[in-house]
């Protein structure tokens, strides 16, 4: 495959050449330490100790923060100094260290070498001074340092960058996944896309934020190769086109399974009314061998096509910007005149202005793209779900999910319950290979991770639960399959919320509202509870949830919460009344059941939350059994196994005492539901009637 270059990932942190304070001395990429009695005190095979001072280990830190590489080379032990490295805590600052017994020039130029630099580009601190004078003998293009001057390094202005992005910082980690991705694809022996489809590589592409600008400038800078135009945009430059509502400055990024490649591409795109004009595209080096460039492409047309608008792209040629030419015409891009793009005008000096209609076509079998919906500003929300307050944003392609899971938006400003919680949610949509949805693992371990992920290998929820903040990254594909975002992702998402907090609990009950009065229905598998739950409601009742009730023991009154926007029910069930046969209704389970969305035409029919009047626990028979009383006790040691779920044993005693206090002003009965939904619904109700009917305070 070859061409994933590690050199192309040094870029210059402003004008090329220039340091903090303005020299034309050309910065340091990479810093080679000796270490007996330079980067420790003492010599390792000789003393008892060798010791790191405190202002050598702040150098390495800073030179670090910077993004400068380091790396070693010393006459010694490998595997005893690299283990005395591991116990000094800094092994991890070093790339590609070289300890033998060979000549430092050897070490040096490997090290070079193995980075993809030129030699000036490197720096070596020893210090004997007959190792310094054997390398610059060597390589007189390095330079060299005695070992005295290491703290003072950081003030040199050859170790001082004008400015320090934030892919610097991360330099030397992205280096590090470097080397692990071509250690891998040097072990792969199968075709390159098969490599790369291993590789998990997500494209992500957003509006470029404020303090991504410097980089974004750096890119429409260094990237020669990938560059359409080769016309350098300044920092001032690209904020006006921030500014501009009809311009877009987006930057792209990669990850794959071996870490972040940082900030990768640069689009500089204006959309006008009949066309878009893409005033510059870039992208580095370093990925080309990943099809990055022509991903790009092919995402953007899919979204001019969308828009319903012709692509123009401007290009000028340059002795080494070859490989972009070829890019745009193999995505169908040619200088053939289009009278809807001829309000653009000529271009500049040099410049050919390329066209290109649209054509449906796939955006990438190798790598997942995630980016926002052109011309469309990202949309927000409030909803409450499970007690929770949720602010959302949201690609406008998501609002069909959003509105679907959440119901209508609440007041901004409005509370929901007390005390409010609040998280946050941002989901985008993602474009790509064609992947089969698979049910998660839904387990004790998923629940208590952090940060949870639930990944059905199409789309993956990632939730801080520390921060209170997640992403959803839903696959474009899945936009319509109410199981993957629904059932899935943020069904689970919740429970798992639920479950950890100490001060929540979970029941796996459902509730309806009859004549004012709140019935907890719960029940064993197989029992029935969605089915009488859906006839219920057919019948006239509200529904406060379906499948988990959720208590927060710091909300004051005797109040759950529920989820009234889904019910899990057999097709049979849905055709024997047309309550819901123009509902969404996604098959599960191999079509046994289907998770139907409760439309909005029922929408005054549903409670989130509630104050139980009575639990009731659903049992088969045939309906000649009077309703039997069960004590508290009982009803707890019917749902153990739901509340306690994640609970320490503090946690689980505190849950049981509240629990109690919930039942205490409520019956609990054991019920009969008979195969007659109709003579069962009228049965529970009648003996709801018996009941007082609830305060409303």
């Amino acid at each position: 495959m070859g061409g994933h270059a590690l050199g192309d990932l040094i870029m210059s942190h402003s004008t090329a050449g220039q340091n903090a304070n303005g020299v034309g001395l050309p910065l340091v990429k990479c810093l080679v330490w000796d270490l007996d009695n330079t980067l420790w005190r003492g010599t390792l095979l000789e003393d008892e100790e060798v010791r790191l001072p405190d202002e050598i280990r702040r150098t390495v830190e800073e030179l670090d923060a910077r993004g400068i590489l380091q790396s070693v080379a010393s006459r010694n032990d490998h595997d005893l100094a690299w283990e005395r490295l591991e116990r000094l805590g800094i092994a991890e600052y070093f790339v590609l260290p070289q300890i033998n017994w060979g000549r430092k020039s050897d070490s040096v130029r490997a090290i070079a070498e193995q980075l993809k630099f030129a030699t000036s580009a490197l720096a070596f601190i020893d210090d004997q001074p007959t190792e310094r004078a054997e390398v610059e003998h060597v390589l007189p293009d390095v330079r060299t340092y005695e070992a005295g001057r290491a703290p003072l390094l950081t003030g040199l202005p050859e170790f001082s960058p004008a400015r320090v992005t934030q892919d610097a910082a991360n330099r030397r980690s992205m280096y590090q996944a470097g080397f692990r991705r071509e250690r891998a694809e040097a072990e792969h022996g199968g075709l390159d896309d098969e490599f790369l489809c291993s590789l998990d590589l997500r494209l992500t592409i957003q509006q470029a934020s404020e303090d991504q600008l410097a980089r974004v400038e750096e890119l429409t800078l260094r990237t020669s190769q990938m560059n359409a135009t080769g016309v350098h945009y300044s920092e001032g430059d690209l904020r006006a086109l921030l500014d501009d509502p009809a311009h877009d400055v987006l930057v792209a990024g990669l990850t794959d399974r071996f870490g972040d490649h940082g900030a990768i591409g640069v689009v500089l795109l204006e959309r006008l009314t009949s066309h878009w004009h893409v005033k510059l595209l870039a992208t580095s080096c370093r990925v080309v061998s990943f099809g990055t460039g022509a991903t790009i492409l092919r995402w953007l047309k899919a979204q001019a096509r969308a828009a319903g608008v012709h692509l123009t792209a401007d290009f000028r040629p340059t002795d080494r910007n070859r490989i972009m030419e070829v890019a745009y015409r193999f995505a169908g891009f040619s200088q053939q005149p289009c009278v809807e793009c001829a309000d653009l005008g000529e271009g500049g000096p040099g410049v050919q202005r390329l066209h290109c209609v649209p054509a449906s076509e796939g955006i990438s079998e190798t790598m997942r793209v995630i980016a926002p919906t052109l011309g469309a500003p990202a949309a927000e929300s409030v909803h409450e779900c499970y007690g929770y307050r949720v602010e959302c944003s949201f690609d406008s392609a998501a609002r069909p999910v959003v509105e679907g899971f959440f119901g209508p938006a609440v007041d901004r400003q409005g509370a929901v319950g007390e005390p409010v919680r609040t998280i946050r949610l941002s989901i985008a949509i993602q474009d790509g290979p064609m992947v089969v949805p698979v049910n998660p693992p839904h387990n004790l371990e998923v629940m208590t991770s952090d940060p949870i992920v639930i990944d059905t290998a199409s789309s993956r929820c990632v939730f801080d639960p520390s921060a209170g903040a997640g992403t959803i990254t839903l696959a474009r594909a899945d936009i319509d399959d109410s199981q993957v975002w629904g059932r899935w992702m943020l069904e689970r998402l919740f429970l798992y919320l639920i479950c950890r907090s100490p001060r929540s609990y979970p029941l796996h009950a459902g509730a309806i509202e009859v004549d004012g009065r709140v019935a907890v229905l719960t029940a064993a598998a197989g029992v029935g509870k969605s089915t009488f739950t859906y006839w219920a409601l057919h019948r006239g009742a509200k529904l406060v949830g379906e499948d988990i009730l959720a208590r927060n023991m710091d909300e004051p009154g005797a109040v759950v919460w529920g989820y009234p926007r889904a019910l899990y029910v057999t097709p049979e069930m849905i055709a024997r009344a047309d309550l819901l046969q123009d509902a969404q209704a996604t098959p599960i389970e191999g079509g046994a059941k289907s998770r139907v969305t409760v439309p909005r035409s029922l929408e005054d029919r549903l409670l989130s939350r509630a104050r139980p009047s009575c639990m009731v626990f659903l049992v088969r028979g045939d309906g000649r059994q009077e309703v039997r009383e069960l004590s508290a006790s009982e009803a707890l040691d019917r749902c153990r196994e739901d509340y306690a779920t994640a609970k320490s044993e503090a946690d689980l005693k505190a849950v049981e005492d509240d629990l109690r206090g919930l039942l205490s002003g409520a019956p609990v009965w054991e019920f009969e539901v008979s195969g007659d939904l109709d003579e069962s619904y009228d049965r529970l109700r009648a003996a709801l009637a018996r009941l007082p009917v609830p305060s409303t305070d």
